[in-house]
């Protein structure tokens, strides 16, 4: 390993730590949002009723997700309509930014990564040439190749840091998106639930908007 890392140049240790900050936000980003709760249609059935009841116990103990966002509101279910509005949408602001923490600097890493092994492989090609002009024997295809072949060790290494990291945060990105407007829908169905309607809302059709960017 470290012989690999001498042949890649002086930007092998940076696109070492790219590598390694890269699967660490990786591993934290999917530990946080496979611990979300479900939101399964019975779930739901069950949300809407429990505030329909004024049920405050169906989600005592709940500490993440839209269970407790669900708790706020059964929390609140005696204020007015617009102070549990509020109340929600603070609490789904906060969610949103909880879900997409460290989304951007992944995202930097995978435009980061590339440049760095490509200057990595500039360095290496103009080292390689400089070697080539002071050798006093012919040059072969095969010194040519041993050169280019070590120098593009920055590249291959920068593209395996940056695809991953890319699609990680478009995809962590997606998923926070979907999840928050399934919670937005169903907070606004047991919010008319607790005023005493009952609508079949899809989220196009949400009486509140909140936390929209």
């Amino acid at each position: 390993m470290l012989a690999l890392l001498q042949n890649m140049g002086p930007l092998a240790w940076p696109l070492a730590l790219c590598s390694v900050i890269a699967l660490m936000l990786i591993l934290e980003r999917l530990s946080v949002f496979l611990r979300l709760p479900p939101l399964s249609v019975s779930a739901g059935k069950a949300a809407v009723s429990a505030c329909r009841d004024c049920d405050k116990q169906a989600c005592h103990g709940a500490v993440r997700g839209w269970r407790y966002g669900l708790a706020l509101l059964l929390e609140h279910s005696t204020a007015p309509s617009q102070q549990r509005e509020e109340v929600l949408g603070c609490w789904l602001l906060e969610e949103r930014r909880r879900l997409n923490r460290q989304l951007r600097l992944l995202q930097l890493i995978a435009v980061l990564a590339p440049m760095l092994g490509l200057l990595g492989t500039v360095l290496g090609m103009l080292e390689m040439f400089a070697n080539i002009a002071g050798q006093d024997r012919p040059v072969t295809p095969a010194l040519l190749a041993d050169g280019l072949w070590q120098a593009l060790y920055t590249t291959v290494w920068g593209l395996l840091i940056a695809i991953p990291s890319m699609a990680a945060g478009q995809g962590f990105a997606l998923w926070a998106e979907r999840y928050l407007e399934a919670v937005q829908n169903l907070l606004n169905r047991c919010h008319l639930a607790i005023d005493g309607l009952n609508l079949d809302l899809t989220p196009s059709a949400s009486r509140v908007q909140w936390a929209l960017p």
